[in-house]
């Protein structure tokens, strides 16, 4: 037999080729935990709600719009940061002073702009662009107090283009 003598456990080679993965995997998942709740996706627009394993879409705000005749036109001037709504109530119903448009992002609610427009005469209605548009939006136009909506998806080139909402 030899005298050797055997160093501190945690001088062994063997322990640490062990326990490397380890440590590794608990700081890496450390790192990815932190990150998933730090970081917020939002949510994406529409009444979206999770029913069991499938996804149920609330249609009650563009079934209502439907059901008063609402149409209309969109257009944005990237010249002048301008928009223009024109819109019609078939049923001549009255429509409101004011109108918020909801341009979303597909996947991002911090990338959502919304704007305010006021109404210039009867079914015809401005605001103002405070940014850039850029890649394919989801443009929504509601009443302030969100009885019904207008959706459409639009695609670049955003400037003089009449988006149409509803049944014209």
């Amino acid at each position: 037999m030899t005298d050797q003598q055997i160093g501190p456990w945690y001088k062994q080679p063997w322990l640490w080729f062990i326990l490397a993965p380890l440590i590794a995997t608990v700081l890496y998942s450390t790192v990815y935990i932190t990150a998933s709740i730090v970081t917020n996706d939002g949510v994406v627009l529409e009444e979206y709600t999770k029913k069991a394993k499938a996804f149920h879409k609330d249609n009650r705000l563009n079934e209502a719009a439907r059901k008063l005749g609402l149409s209309g036109t969109l257009r944005f001037d990237t010249m002048t940061s301008d928009i223009n709504v024109e819109l019609i109530s078939a049923k001549g119903e009255p429509l409101p002073e004011q109108l918020q448009l909801t341009i979303g992002h597909p996947t991002k609610a911090s990338l959502d702009i919304n704007a305010l427009l006021h109404q210039l005469k009867p079914g015809h209605y401005a605001g103002e662009l405070k940014s850039t548009l850029q890649g394919n939006k989801k443009l929504i136009i509601s009443p302030i107090n969100n009885e019904w909506q207008l959706i459409h998806e639009a695609e670049p080139p955003y400037d003089q283009i009449p988006f149409t909402f509803g049944n014209q």
